[in-house]
């Protein structure tokens, strides 16, 4: 058994540049980079250490499964500037142009009328609308067009485990999730290539979704988020219904300020994800039009629907669905918009 031997120091400075420090507190503080890190993994790293054991004590793989998938990965220091400058951080006006535009409009009329027996099967199993699961697989993947995928998996997950502290702990369940699903659906860990976030097939499942929320509806004995129609646009349905969505119930309604107060303003800055009915809001100083009901639950953000104006939206638990599959305000609003253009 031969492990890979990269030699740490923890008194060599970090811009030496072929050694990293093992002090956990140089790790965590900043990303590192190109010329500070192995461009493969060090297994005798603590950090690699200690997900080894897990992976082995608590998940049953063999020290001689993970030497030989782990000496394979190769890091991909490019994605580390990808995560920090994500397109959903541009203006919605900015954002949205990439999205709804006539291509993609027409692209996605011809998506539901081709699939249309299959989407209504699966919107009449799930409660979720086909326009919303096409605007999905539209956006993310446009439309599983090959090519959008241009990482190894694997490869992305322990990159950014090992290179981005912020989401150290994020990505090191994704690997373990990574290596289940794979052993369970009899995959090669590198047969799966993913977007700079780790995120594959057509619908654009992370690890962990893939194993939650991912299901086998054309009934095969095995999960395909790469070419049945019937288990991607089932999954994607799926996942929603999990997260919430309930068919024909309210996404969001522009609402209006009309009396401020400290109490209002401590609601507007716990973050969409936190809910208050619509009468408390009403009762804070929220405006929130008809057909919102008084025991409907509303969270609130704000977006810019131009360089100049400033809105505020009241985002219902449908909304609140599509910011699980994309925690960005703005990419749930072009998921709505687009839907809205396919049916037209």
């Amino acid at each position: 058994m031969r492990m890979h031997t990269h030699v740490f120091k923890s008194t060599i400075p970090v811009l030496l540049g072929i050694f990293i420090s093992l002090s956990f507190a140089s790790i965590s503080a900043m990303p590192l980079y190109a010329a500070e890190t192995p461009d493969r993994i060090p297994l005798t790293h603590p950090k690699y250490q200690a997900l080894i054991k897990e992976l082995t004590e608590k998940h049953k793989f063999t020290m001689d499964e993970l030497e030989a998938v782990f000496k394979q990965v190769v890091f991909k220091k490019d994605i580390i500037d990808k995560f920090n400058r994500p397109a959903e951080h541009l203006p919605f006006y900015r954002y949205r142009k990439i999205f709804i535009k006539k291509d993609m409009i027409e692209k996605g009329r011809a998506y539901l009328a081709e699939h249309d027996k299959l989407l209504s099967e699966v919107e009449a199993e799930y409660g979720v609308e086909k326009e919303i699961i096409a605007s999905i697989l539209g956006v993310e993947t446009r439309f599983g067009k090959p090519g959008i995928e241009k990482y190894r998996a694997f490869d992305v997950l322990n990159t950014a485990f090992f290179l981005y502290p912020r989401r150290e702990k994020f990505y090191r369940g994704e690997i373990i999730a990574f290596l289940k699903l794979t052993r369970k659906e009899g995959l090669d860990p590198f047969s799966i290539n993913s977007s700079y976030a780790g995120a594959f097939g057509v619908p654009q499942f992370i690890p962990t979704s893939f194993l939650n929320y991912a299901v086998d509806f054309d009934k095969d004995g095995k999960v395909d988020l790469w070419k049945s129609k019937k288990d991607i646009f089932a999954s994607v349905a799926n996942y929603l219904k999990k997260f919430g969505w309930k068919k024909g119930e309210l996404l969001y309604l522009p609402s209006q300020i009309y009396k401020d107060s400290p109490e209002l303003q401590k609601m507007l800055n716990r973050g969409y994800r936190k809910t208050v009915p619509v009468t408390k809001a009403i009762q804070m100083g929220v405006e929130i039009p008809y057909p919102a009901k008084g025991n409907d639950e509303v969270s609130f953000a704000y977006f810019e629907p131009n360089p100049d104006e400033k809105e505020l939206l009241g985002l219902f638990g449908n909304f609140r669905a599509i910011t699980r599959y994309n925690t960005s305000v703005h990419y749930a609003l072009v998921i709505v918009h687009l839907s809205r253009r396919l049916i037209m």
